[in-house]
C-alpha cells in the first residue's frame, strides 16, 4: 500500500516535472536567502538547561551585576603605573569605557562617543576608579567629620557655659568655660585626624590622586618589601607588575550590540590619536597611552567572540571544500547520468532546513552548524538509492512516469523506512541534558524529512528529463545495435581516462566484494565471532579514550583572542571569573557576614591562595571583590549597625559589584556576590575545582553551613561550561543505547518481525565498538564537538544496513537462493550504498585539513565512524543475514 502511494507521488512529480522543479527551486532559493539572516548564538542557554540551578543563578548574576567580565590587563610596574600622569590616563580610560565622563564634559571623540551613545557597560572596576573613589570617600568623611566636630564642639561649649552660669559663674567666666569645652572636642577630632593622616601618609592634607604616600598606603602591603599589593586587592592589582580593569556589559544586549561594544572597547584601548582634550603643556597627546606600560584586552566575552568568528568562518570554508570533494567523488564513483543531482538535492535540503530555522526565529549554534555536513551526507545517500533504482527501471525499458513510479514503489518504502529509523536515532537526542545537542537532533530530524521529500519529487522530476533524452537517443541508435549495460550503469560522458580509471577501480572493488561475500556465506559464524570480539575490545578500550576540553588546545594557537587569554593568565594567574551568589533575607546579619568571610577564606586556602605569601600565580583560585573585603577582620565578630554603617558610607559605585541595593533609599537588598578569579584549564579539572568550591559551602565534619534561610549557588560561565561538558560525557553511552532502542522499535513497527528488525542492527551495534577501537589505535581524543557522535554511527549504519537488508529480502522473495540473493543485492543496491558512503566520507575528510583541532578531530572521527559503518554493512551484514536465516531453519 505504502509503495503504491509513494509510486503515485513519484509518477505525479514526473508528469508535472517542470512545475515541480520550478516550485522546489523557488522554495530552496528563498530558504537559502532566509538562512543568510541567521545569527550565531553562543549564549549560555545553549550549554545548560535553563531549569538548572546553576543556569538560573548565572542569569541572576548577569541581571544584577552584569555579564561575564571583559578584562583589560595593564602591564607595567605598579610604582610607575601609580604615578600621577599614568593614573590620570587610566582614569580617563575607565571613564570612557564606563561612558561616564565628568559632568558637562563631552565624551572624547571616536570610540568613547559611540560607547556613550550605545551605553553597553553596566559596571567598570579599575585601579584608577577604585583609588579615585577612595579619595572621594575619605574627603567626604573628612568634610562630614569636621562639620560634625564643629557642631558637637558648639553644643558642648553651650552646655558647659550654661552649667557654669547656673553654678554662679559670671557671664564672662561661663563663656571661657564654654570655649574650653568646645576646644577640647575639636582637639579630640584633631587627634583622630592625625592618626588617620599618619595611617595614609597625608600630613593632615586631604587625600588626592597626586599624593604618592596615600596611593602607596592604599595599594601596597606595608608588612612586605618590594611593592607587593594587598591580597584583598588582587582582583585590581594581581602582582607588582600588572593591574586589571574589569568591565561588565549590560544584560539584554543583542549579539550585534555586544559585538559592537567589544569592538569599541578594543578601539578605545588601542587609540593612540593625539587629542587636544588630553594636551600636556598645550601639546596634544594620546589620552590613554601609558608612559611605559601596555594594555591587553581579554576575558570570556572576547574569547567567545573570537572563537565564534574563526570557527564559523573556518567551518563554512571547509564546508564549501567538502561539497567540492563530494562532487568530485560522485563523478568518480557514482555510475549514473546526472551524477551531481544527489548533491544538488542535498544542498536544497540543507537550504530548506536552515531557512525554516530562520523562519521560526532559531539561531545558529556550533552544533546546528555541524548539522549541515551530516544532513548533506544523508540526503546524498537517499537520492543515490532512488536514482540507482530509477536507472534499473530505465535499463528494463521503462521511461518517464512509469520508470519513476516503479522505482519509487520498489525502493521508496525501503528508503523511507531507513529515514524513519535514522530520524528515530536522532530524535533520541531530545533526551540529552544539553540544549545545543537537543537542537542538533531536532534539526536533523526535520532535515531528513525534507531530504526524502525532495528526492521523491524534484529528484524523479529531474531524472525524467534525462530518461526522455536517453530514450530518444536510443531509438536513433537502434539500427547500429546496443551494447548491453549493467544495471544502473548508463553511458558516461566523462573523459576516456576518467572512465577507464573508474572502471578499473570498480572491478577491483567488485572483486574484493565478491570475495568478502563468499567468506560471509561460507562461514557466517566465524565472521560474526571475529566481529564481536573486535567490538568488545573497542568498547573496553573506548573507556580509556582521552578527552580534550581545554579550549586553548582545540583552536589555532595563533588565534589573537587565545594568545591574549594566555598572556592574561600568565600575568595575573587567572583569566575568568567564578561567581558565588548569596541570597539572604538580611545581608547585614552578622552571622551571614562572618560565614561569608570564613567561606571565602577556606575556599582560597584550599585552592592554593594561602600561607604566608599567597600569590595568584601559584593558586587555582584568586580573590575577587566581596562585601566582606570592606570590613576589618569580619570573621572576628561584627554588628548589624557596623555593617549598615559601612554600606551607608561606601560609594554606590563600589557596592554595585558586590551587593544589590535599593536605588532610591540605598538600603541593602537581598543578594550578594562573592567573586573568584579562575584559571583556564581542561573542563574536567575545572569541574573538580567547582565541586571543591561547592563542597566548601557546607563542608562535611566542619559544621559551618550558611545561616538559616540563606541560599548559596555557584554561577558563571566556567560553571556552565563544565556542567555542559559533564552532561555530554555522562550521556554519551546511554544516548547511544537509547538510539539503538529507538531504531529497533521503528524497524519492528515497520516489519512486524523481530528478525527483520534486529538483524540490520548487528553491524550498527558492532560499529560503535570498532570505531572506538580505531580511535584508540590512532590516539585521537574526543572533544565537546565530537563526543556525541555515537548518534552519527547509528544513523549512517541504519541507512546502509536497512537498505541492503531490504534488498536481500526482496531478492529472496523472488525465489533466489541465499548466495544469489546476497550477490544480486550487493551488485545492485550495494554499489549505490558504497557510492553514497564513499561520497560522505570524502566530504568529511575535507575537514581533516583544518588547522583548528576541534574541526580536524571532528572530521577524523566522523571519517572513522562512517568508514567503519560502511565496512560493517558490507562485511558483517551478509554474515548476520545468512546466520539468522540458517538459525531460523534449524
Amino acid at each position: 500500500m505504502a509503495g503504491r502511494r509513494l509510486g503515485s507521488i513519484a509518477a505525479w512529480s514526473v508528469r508535472h516535472a517542470k512545475a515541480v522543479l520550478i516550485a522546489c527551486a523557488v522554495i530552496a532559493i528563498a530558504a537559502a536567502l532566509g538562512a543568510t539572516r541567521l545569527t550565531t548564538d553562543a549564549g549560555t542557554d545553549t550549554l545548560v538547561d535553563s531549569n538548572t540551578s546553576s543556569f538560573k543563578a548565572s542569569e541572576r548574576v548577569r541581571q544584577l551585576f552584569g555579564d561575564d567580565p571583559v578584562v583589560i590587563l595593564v602591564r607595567d610596574d605598579l610604582n610607575n603605573l601609580l604615578q600621577t600622569s599614568n593614573l590620570g590616563r587610566l582614569l580617563r580610560l575607565e571613564g570612557c569605557l564606563a561612558a561616564n565622563p565628568p559632568k558637562k564634559v563631552k565624551p572624547l571623540p571616536g570610540a568613547c562617543t559611540e560607547l556613550a551613545e550605545l551605553h553597553p557597560v553596566k559596571l567598570v572596576t579599575g585601579p584608577a576608579t577604585f583609588l579615585n573613589q577612595a579619595v572621594i570617600g575619605i574627603q567626604d568623611q573628612f568634610g562630614a567629620g569636621y562639620k560634625d566636630a564643629q557642631q558637637n564642639a558648639q553644643k558642648a561649649g553651650q552646655a558647659a557655659a550654661e552649667r557654669a552660669f547656673a553654678q554662679g559663674a559670671t557671664k564672662s567666666e561661663a563663656e571661657q568655660v564654654g570655649q574650653a569645652a568646645a576646644s577640647q572636642v575639636l582637639q579630640g577630632f584633631q587627634t583622630k585626624l592625625v592618626r588617620i593622616a599618619a595611617q595614609y601618609g597625608l600630613d593632615l592634607k586631604l587625600p588626592t590622586l597626586d599624593n604618592p604616600n596615600f596611593i602607596s598606603t592604599v595599594v601596597f602591603d606595608n608588612t612586605k618589601v618590594g611593592g607587593v599589593p594587598k591580597g584583598k586587592l588582587s582582583y585590581l592589582f594581581p602582582n607588582s607588575q600588572s593591574a586589571q580593569i574589569i568591565i561588565r556589559l549590560r544584560p539584554g544586549l543583542s549579539d550585534s550590540e555586544r559585538n559592537r561594544a567589544l569592538d569599541l572597547i578594543r578601539e578605545a584601548v588601542n587609540d593612540t590619536t593625539p587629542r587636544k582634550a588630553c594636551a600636556v603643556k598645550g601639546v596634544p597627546e594620546p589620552c590613554f597611552e601609558l608612559t611605559d606600560g601596555s594594555y591587553v584586552v581579554s576575558g570570556a566575552p572576547i574569547v567567545v567572540q573570537g572563537l565564534a568568528d574563526v570557527l564559523q568562518g573556518a567551518l563554512f570554508t571547509l564546508f564549501a571544500a567538502a561539497i567540492l570533494v563530494m562532487a568530485l567523488t560522485l563523478l568518480l564513483v557514482f555510475r549514473s547520468r546526472l551524477r551531481l543531482l544527489p548533491l544538488v538535492l542535498a544542498l536544497g535540503s540543507a537550504a530548506v532546513t536552515f531557512g525554516a530555522l530562520s523562519l521560526t526565529g532559531g539561531r545558529l549554534t556550533m552544533a546546528s552548524i555541524a548539522v549541515a555536513p551530516v544532513l548533506i551526507g544523508l540526503a546524498v545517500d537517499y537520492a543515490i538509492q532512488l536514482q540507482a533504482r530509477f536507472d534499473e527501471e530505465v535499463e528494463g525499458g521503462a521511461t518517464g512516469a512509469a520508470a519513476a513510479g516503479q522505482a519509487a514503489m520498489r525502493s521508496a518504502p525501503v528508503v523511507g523506512t531507513a529515514c524513519l529509523a535514522t530520524a528515530a536515532g536522532f530524535a533520541v537526542l531530545q533526551l540529552s541534558p544539553t540544549p545545543m545537542v537537543r537542537s542538533f537532533g531536532l534539526l536533523l530530524v526535520f532535515g531528513i524529512g525534507v531530504a526524502f521529500v525532495l528526492a521523491m519529487t524534484a529528484g524523479f522530476a529531474a531524472l525524467s528529463f534525462r530518461s526522455s533524452r536517453s530514450a530518444a537517443s536510443g531509438a536513433g541508435a537502434s539500427g547500429r545495435g546496443r551494447a548491453r549495460r549493467a544495471p544502473g550503469r548508463l553511458a558516461s560522458r566523462a573523459p576516456v581516462r576518467l572512465t577507464a580509471l573508474r572502471e578499473r577501480a570498480g572491478r577491483s572493488l567488485a572483486s574484493s566484494g565478491r570475495g568478502a561475500l563468499a567468506v560471509s556465506i561460507a562461514n557466517p559464524g566465524r565472521v560474526l565471532v571475529a566481529a564481536i570480539a573486535l567490538a568488545v575490545c573497542g568498547w573496553v578500550a573506548g573507556t580509556q579514550t582521552k578527552t580534550v576540553s581545554d579550549i586553548r588546545e582545540l583552536v589555532p594557537r595563533d588565534l589573537p583572542a587565545v594568545r591574549d587569554l594566555d598572556e592574561l593568565q600568565a600575568a595575573t594567574g587567572s583569566s575568568g571569573e567564578l561567581d558565588v551568589l548569596v541570597q539572604a533575607p538580611d545581608l547585614t546579619d552578622p552571622a551571614l557576614i562572618e560565614w561569608m568571610s570564613r567561606f571565602k577564606q577556606r575556599v582560597l586556602e584550599a585552592n592554593g591562595f594561602g600561607g604566608k605569601d599567597p600569590a595568584c600565580s601559584q593558586a587555582e583560585l584568586c580573590p575577587g571583590p566581596a562585601l566582606t573585603d570592606f570590613l576589618t577582620s569580619p570573621e572576628r565578630g561584627v554588628t548589624r549597625d557596623r555593617v549598615r554603617a559601612l554600606i551607608a558610607a561606601l560609594p554606590a559605585y563600589d557596592l554595585r559589584g558586590v551587593i544589590t541595593t535599593n536605588p532610591k533609599t540605598g538600603e541593602p537588598g537581598n543578594t550578594a556576590n562573592i567573586a573568584f578569579g579562575i584559571r583556564t584549564q581542561s573542563l574536567e579539572a575545572q569541574q573538580d575545582l567547582i565541586d571543591r568550591v561547592r563542597g566548601a559551602i557546607d563542608p562535611p565534619g566542619l559544621g559551618d553551613p550558611p545561616p538559616p534561610g540563606v541560599e548559596v549557588t555557584l554561577a558563571g560561565l566556567p560553571v556552565l561550561a563544565s556542567e555542559s561538558a559533564t552532561d555530554i560525557s555522562d550521556s554519551r553511552y546511554w544516548l547511544t543505547l537509547a538510539g539503538l532502542l529507538a531504531v529497533a522499535l521503528v524497524l519492528l513497527a515497520v516489519y512486524r518481525s523481530w528478525a527483520r528488525a534486529l538483524v540490520p542492527l548487528v553491524p550498527i551495534v558492532l560499529a560503535t565498538g570498532w570505531s572506538a577501537l580505531v580511535l584508540v589505535a590512532m590516539d585521537i581524543p574526543i572533544n565537546p564537538m565530537s563526543a556525541a557522535l555515537g548518534a552519527l554511527v547509528i544513523a549512517i549504519s541504519t541507512e546502509f544496513s536497512v537498505i541492503l537488508a531490504a534488498r536481500y529480502h526482496e531478492e529472496r522473495g523472488g525465489g533466489r537462493s541465499i548466495g544469489e540473493a546476497l550477490r544480486r543485492a550487493y551488485e545492485r543496491t550495494g554499489a549505490a550504498v558504497a557510492a553514497s558512503g564513499v561520497t560522505a566520507i570524502a566530504g568529511f575528510a575535507a575537514l581533516t585539513a583544518s588547522d583548528i583541532r576541534m574541526l580536524r578531530d571532528f572530521g577524523v572521527i566522523t571519517v572513522v565512524d562512517l568508514g567503519v559503518a560502511l565496512l560493517g554493512v558490507m562485511l558483517v551484514l551478509p554474515a548476520a543475514l545468512v546466520w539468522a536465516e540458517r538459525s531460523a531453519r534449524a
